[in-house]
């Protein structure tokens, strides 16, 4: 009996870890969203020109884009098309749904440059789905 209740004993901790080890899968969800592009013009608002998001953080041409945090949060990948953003800003047109007169979320693609831009767009399209990873 004593011998059983050392077996039990060692390896029980040894379940307990396997179930512990299991990987956190990320809830993702896949919205259509109507997508949009900005760039750095020294025209445009003082913080996009010196590359700086209403959140503070940095933008970085092609990886970052701006969202309504209501819909989608800060800090999630964002997949377009295959290529994916994170959502470090915003805007009032983003988030008054502005290009698409209200319908569908806006996610405002952030480029360095015009040219960029309008490549990405022509790539990607007016609409697309989108894949949110929190």
């Amino acid at each position: 009996m004593r011998f059983l209740a050392m077996i039990i004993a060692i390896l029980a901790p040894c379940q307990a870890a396997n179930i512990l080890v299991e990987p956190v899968i990320k809830p993702k969800k896949v919205i259509k969203a109507r997508i949009t592009a900005y760039w750095a013009h020294p025209r445009q608002d003082e913080w996009t020109s010196r590359y700086e998001s209403s959140t503070g953080k940095r933008l970085v041409s092609g990886k970052t884009c701006a969202v309504d945090p209501k819909i989608i949060k800060y800090g999630s990948r964002v997949k377009v098309n295959g290529k994916t953003y994170v959502a470090k800003d915003t805007g009032t047109a983003v988030v008054a749904k502005k290009a698409s007169y209200g319908k569908a979320p806006v996610i405002d693609l952030f480029f360095s440059t015009q040219k960029q831009a309008m490549i990405e767009l022509n790539r990607v399209g007016r609409y697309a789905w989108v894949e949110v990873e929190n």
